[in-house]
């Protein structure tokens, strides 16, 4: 079911990815304005009613009536933030602003949420600004925006610096999670990496993106577009399924149905969602409570599982810092909740970013700490495995690891041709000219063996002077063809360092016959008798030419 989820996740991704590429092109917002942008100045006093009147959305739409005083010969701008309200504002009885839903949108009645603004000029002093909201959602009635009226950089700068903070944890969130999601990419094909460090990454970026464009602040400096507000909610669709993945793996119970129950839960809110997007049923921002509903399920869950663990493996420290976590997590998840609700969505909410910061960074750094030391055991037992299987001098697999090759129970003999060396006169060499000589012969004598059959075969130092290579469904001829190239290798070897001690490698091949050899053992030994009788002419020649 790992798998499943894992598939579906991704494929979740894409397609929301997919989805909102389409509602950059499909949605756009109608924006008519008649004055230049020019200054601005503050204003306070305001006149407010609302206004039922039939046909609207909801119904009901709110009116705000500014007088304008004497204004000064400098530049002024009016401005506010509107959420999910269409706009219409009115310099004494002239339209000057409206902001509505494009009438080509396929789907999607809201123009979303975005800044307000209009240059004042000193003309206009004693003026009226009368500001018509009509909310779209019952969720948006009622909302009252700050309205902003002065310098248009001391508003910029007042609004950046009231984001600056959940901006930064949003930031880091992102961050931490690439940092994540790089580390397991990077070390995936070692077998002692956690995997789900990767589902703890794409948690931390879902996080990050949603509290990031869910900012006014993000609003303030992105062009305004219906689809942008579509941002926050699509990342929130599908965040629960990495942070379950993740923090599943923490539990003894980690293959418990309950934890796949809430990732396919999560899965078909998603599909759910779009698919009345799509439809015009409901904006996104209209089902959110079914995902509010799957984390309520998630928070119940990882309670459930956190008393279970407790029952299981006891009050130990690692489950003290779950617990920890978790619960800054839970903290801030329910603050932020009810303080969207009781705002109907207009509050800054940044209370959950340091609860998922916290647990993001301290059982983050937790599972690669444990990663590292997994590595670090991991690369001294493949060290150990190494001396175990490999000769320590050329390098070559060993005996044992020929035997079990050999030995296993899927190794086929069929077709399998074992060939045998012997380095010539390799005592009289060390005996002669010291180890040291003697070790640069074995070397020389690996390196040409495996420069001719290294790239068909596998290659073994079966004891001081004796080597033996592997074919595996390798032909006669080729293995002649390579006894060749090895004799070349040697002769022009000699050639090149007439100084040196003479290298002579005598050698010995045969296939496997079921109806001569037993096992593959009887193979080997044709194989090596051959080879003997290769070296026996071989010293028969050298004792003639030195009789001579």
């Amino acid at each position: 079911m790992k798998r499943i989820v894992y598939v579906l996740y991704l494929a979740g991704v894409a397609g929301l990815f997919l989805f909102y590429i389409y509602l950059c092109f499909a949605m756009h917002t109608e924006v008519f304005t008649e004055r230049m942008e020019l200054g601005y100045e503050l204003l306070t006093e305001y006149e407010e009613r609302q206004i039922e009147q039939e046909g609207l959305p909801v119904g009901v739409k709110q009116e705000y009536t500014f007088e304008l005083k004497e204004l000064p010969d400098r530049e002024q701008c009016f401005m506010f933030y509107s959420l999910h309200q269409e706009v219409d504002i009115y310099l004494g009885n002239q339209l000057v602003y409206s902001l509505h839903p494009g009438s080509e949108n396929l789907f999607g009645k809201t123009p979303g949420r975005c800044w307000n603004a209009i240059p004042v000029f000193k003309e206009d002093s004693k003026s009226q600004i009368r500001v018509e909201l009509t909310p779209v959602y019952d969720g948006s009635a009622g909302i009252v925006p700050d309205f902003y009226f002065g310098s248009e950089l001391k508003i910029w700068m007042g609004i950046l610096l009231k984001n600056s903070v959940p901006f930064l944890l949003s930031a880091v969130a992102v961050l931490v999670g690439l940092a994540f999601l790089l580390f397991t990419l990077y070390n995936y094909k070692n077998s002692e990496v956690d995997k789900s460090l990767m589902m703890m990454g794409m948690f931390s970026i879902h996080i990050g993106i949603w509290k990031i464009t869910d900012m006014e602040a993000f609003s303030l400096v992105v062009p305004s577009h219906g689809a942008v507000d579509y941002i926050p909610f699509l990342s929130l669709l599908l965040v629960i399924i990495p942070f379950v993945m993740f923090v599943k793996e923490l539990f003894s119970a980690k293959e418990h149905v309950a934890w796949y129950l809430l990732c396919f839960g999560c899965f078909a809110i998603a599909i759910l969602s779009v698919g009345m997007q799509a439809a015009g049923a409901a904006d996104l921002r209209q089902t959110l409570w079914m995902t509010h509903f799957d984390m309520a399920a998630m928070v119940i869950v990882v309670l459930t599982m956190l008393f279970f663990e407790w029952r299981m493996v006891g009050w130990n420290k690692r489950l003290k810092l779950m617990v920890v976590c978790m619960g800054l997590c839970l903290l801030g998840l329910v603050s932020d909740l009810v303080l969207y609700y009781a705002s109907k969505g207009s509050a800054m909410m940044f209370f959950g970013m340091f609860g998922f910061l916290a647990y993001i960074i301290i059982l983050g750094v937790m599972s690669i700490r444990r990663t590292k030391k997994l590595m670090r055991i991991g690369m001294k037992a493949k060290r150990y495995e190494r001396m175990a299987y490999h000769d320590q001098l050329t390098g070559l697999y060993n005996r044992t690891a020929y035997a079990e090759h050999t030995g296993a129970k899927n190794f086929v003999p069929d077709h399998s041709i074992a060939v045998m060396f012997d380095l010539n006169d390799l005592k009289k060499c060390n005996d002669t000219q010291g180890h040291e000589q003697g070790d640069r012969y074995i070397m020389c004598g690996t390196q040409f063996i495996q420069q001719a059959f290294g790239d068909i075969g596998k290659c073994y130092r079966m004891g001081g002077d004796e080597f033996c290579v592997l074919l595996e469904g390798v032909s006669l001829e080729i293995c002649r063809e390579r006894v060749q190239r090895l004799k070349k290798f040697v002769e022009e070897h000699n050639k090149k360092y007439p100084e040196e001690f003479p290298v002579q490698i005598a050698c010995g091949y045969e296939l496997y016959d079921e109806n001569e050899d037993f096992d593959f053992g009887d193979t080997l030994r044709r194989a090596d008798k051959m080879m003997y009788q290769e070296k026996f002419i071989m010293k028969s020649r050298k004792a003639e030419a030195a009789a001579r």
